[in-house]
């Protein structure tokens, strides 16, 4: 069903927007009429998905950004208001993580984390909230995201996990606050998703003796649907929530995951009993 222009006019920021869930959600917006402005520390990767999107017919720009940077955060809007002359929608999407146990893990690995996943997303609203008070009654949308694994951790997972309920909590504050401005704010909790996050997982994996097709299928058997997502199946949601169409939402959570809350247990089972046969 072709649904053109539900964010058509509006001008919309993605971080992590060089791969993954990021470039998804930045070649939908621009599919959908948004001028989109995709953010990243890979230059290199995001400078050639711009184009792509662009070559297709639609408008689109990329910007090198570090998000744990506040000045790299200012330089962002400030380009956002100069190009486009507004910003009506963030999607604050770039986030890290890594298999440690907590024992093993040391200090400054948890501050690389926190850094980009939660400061990451404390300054891009701090930075955008200002310039989407300036688009009046309109106001802006703001959409973060989590992981599901704050509802359903995993071991070995700590500083993710850590970081993400972090984003989660974090989101219904900033929500309160901005509401009187008509600025909206969400979070989105995806599930296992066919993104360049989940090679951590694959070479964990790799030591137990597992291959990445075992994985996928293994990954897949964790939801109720039976299948890995695609970076297009979050994409939607996100894509609905930065609509009009969702004028009336705000503090809400968004859990994208194949009905995984309701089906995993049995990975994390098989992934223990791979590593207690090494």
């Amino acid at each position: 069903m072709s649904t053109e222009g539900r964010v058509k006019d509006k001008v919309c920021l993605v971080t992590g927007a060089s791969s993954g869930i990021g470039k998804g959600i930045a070649e939908l917006f621009a599919e959908e009429g948004a001028s989109v402005i995709l953010a990243d520390v890979q230059e290199e990767k995001g400078l050639e998905v711009a184009e792509q999107i662009k070559s297709k017919g639609h408008t689109a720009s990329f910007f090198k950004l570090d998000v744990s940077d506040e000045t790299a955060w200012i330089n962002i809007v400030e380009y956002a208001l100069a190009t486009y002359k507004k910003l009506d929608v963030l999607v604050n999407n770039a986030g890290i993580g890594f298999v440690k146990s907590i024992l093993d893990m040391t200090v400054s690995e948890l501050r690389r984390v926190m850094s980009i996943n939660v400061e990451g997303v404390f300054l891009g609203v701090k930075h955008a909230v200002p310039a989407m008070k300036r688009n009046g009654e309109r106001g802006g949308s703001i959409i973060n995201v989590s992981s599901n694994m704050i509802y359903i951790p995993m071991k070995r997972q700590s500083a993710y996990c850590m970081s993400k309920s972090s984003v989660g909590i974090f989101t219904k504050v900033a929500a309160m606050e901005f509401a009187p401005d008509r600025i909206r704010v969400n979070t989105v909790y995806p599930g296992f998703t066919e993104t360049a996050i989940l090679d951590v997982a694959f070479k964990e994996a790799e030591k137990l003796g597992k291959g990445r097709e075992e994985m996928m299928a293994m990954f897949g058997q964790s939801n109720l649907l039976g299948y890995v997502g695609k970076p297009v199946d979050i994409a939607h949601p996100v894509l609905f929530l930065a609509s009009d169409e969702a004028r009336f939402v705000t503090a809400a959570d968004f859990v994208v995951d194949g009905g995984e809350l309701w089906q995993r247990g049995g990975l994390e089972n098989e992934m223990d009993k791979a590593a207690a046969a090494k």
